[in-house]
Order: C-alpha cells, then structure tokens, then sequence
C-alpha cells in the first residue's frame, strides 16, 4: 500500500480510486475523496480542492463541529450536512478517562464499541449519506469529518467493501490515516504533557506517559476498531452487501449502476 494517491496530507485528504476489486476491476481516480475538516486551509491548499473539481461535498459531523470549523465553498460544489452521529461526542468522553490507569487500554476499548455500535445502533444514519454517493450526478464527491479517520474511515470501509476491494485492502487503506496525522499527533503530545504538567503542578517529564499514550490513540486509527466493525457487519449481517441492501436500502440495480460510473477493467 503506498500513499500515491494523497493530495494533502495536512487535512487528510485522499481518493478512494486506484484500488483493484476482486474481479480485476479498478476504481477510477478523480471521483470519489475523503478527508477531515479544511476550515484552516492555506490559498494553495484551497487550490488543490478547487482542482477537484468537486460537485458535492458531504459534511458528516455534528451540528456544533460545522459551526466551530465551516466548511469553504470552492467552486459551485453542494455542500450537504448529514450529521451521523449522536449528539454526544463519544471520543471527547473516552477522552475524559485519560487519566484513569491502564487508560490507552480503555480508551481503545471505547473506540471499538464505538466502530461496532455504527452497525448496531447508528447504521441508518448513514442512509441519506448512501442516497448521495450512490446517484453519479453527485461525482466527483468528497466525504469527510472533523479528523477525517472514524466516520469517514467507516465510510469509505463501506464503499470500498460495497465495491468488492479485498478486506485487507479496504484495512490497510483506513490505517494509512496513521501516517498521515502521525505528525500532528506527536505534536498534540508535546501540547497535551505542558497543559497536563502546568495544570497538576509537575514537571513534563513526571506526567503519566500513559496518559499521553490514551489520548494518542484517539488522535489515529487502530486495526481493532475497523475490524469491531468488520465483526458487527458478519455478525448481524453475514455480509457487505446484505448490510447494503438491508440496512441501508442500496439495491443491487443501484450498486451495478454506481460501478458503471466508478470501475474500469485493468
């Protein structure tokens, strides 16, 4: 797996196009993207947005994440909000439990039962977002949430599976998030252990490492959360595409047409 598809590191962007089915197809570049919030993009940055030539956009965070960090207009793309999370911030909470002992263990069991309540309980929100992705007048089409790695990782685990990609691919895909924000969260760290040590009165060097750990792993992806969904889907579903069709109302008459628009033979 390389990173020869990113376009902007800083903000999490990358294609989705460039990986092979398991019939030999390829998923054309140039139509479907993901990333996180581009509230503090640079005029160069904008640019390479605006090369995208994008026609719709698709918000998935929560109500007070698009008012914090607004998403620019680029060009005369749509920009459509569907919220799919609950109101509460789950990874702010796990967050709270940072200085618990054997922290990174719980936080990371958190966000597992986070990845496998997006089946259980939270799947139909993703209904509209489906209905978007799933017309091609909405390509080229970019989806994205705050870090760009938990409800857009999820995501684009959905279509790349919806598509046929390998399972290992579809993973190895969603953990190239690691080394794309590795930089920002070692930077977050260094931010994390001056507040905690100012805060408690210690010095940086006697704040609980593990601590520091828990909230890292927050901050990048982990093969147990995208696998708990992998678990939820054959556990409740069987299959990809039962969740497709039974969860999310993709017919399979939809999925041939998308992969008209989307696939080309090798």
């Amino acid at each position: 797996m390389t990173l020869e598809n990113v376009h902007l590191p800083e903000s999490n962007l990358r294609e989705l196009g460039g990986y092979q089915t398991t019939d030999g197809q390829i998923i054309k570049k140039g139509l479907l993207y993901r990333c996180g919030h581009m509230s503090e993009l640079t005029p160069e940055q904008k640019d390479i947005y605006r090369n995208l030539k994008l026609q719709t956009i698709i918000d998935l965070r929560r109500d007070d994440e698009v008012a914090d960090r607004p998403t620019p207009q680029f060009a005369e793309e749509i920009n459509k909000h569907i919220s799919v999370s609950d109101p509460d911030n789950a990874f702010a909470e796990a967050a709270a439990r940072a200085h618990e002992p054997d922290a990174a263990r719980i936080i990371l069991g958190e966000a597992v039962r986070y990845y496998t309540e997006i089946i259980t309980h939270n799947i139909h929100r993703y209904i509209p977002v489906m209905e978007y992705i799933f017309n091609p007048d909405n390509l080229p089409l970019l989806f994205h949430c705050t870090a760009g790695k938990d409800r857009t990782g999820f995501l684009a685990a959905a279509i790349l599976k919806f598509l046929d990609v390998p399972d290992e691919v579809v993973i190895e895909d969603y953990l190239l998030t690691n080394e794309l924000l590795q930089e920002r969260a070692n930077e977050r760290v260094i931010v994390w252990r001056e507040r905690l040590a100012a805060e408690r009165g210690i010095s940086e060097d006697d704040v609980d490492p593990e601590s520091l750990q828990a909230l890292k792993t927050l901050m990048l992806t982990h093969r147990d959360m995208i696998q708990a969904t992998f678990n939820a889907v054959a556990e409740n579903y069987g299959t990809w595409h039962n969740l497709r069709r039974e969860a999310l109302g993709v017919s399979d008459d939809q999925l041939e047409v998308f992969k008209s628009y989307v696939l080309t033979e090798k």
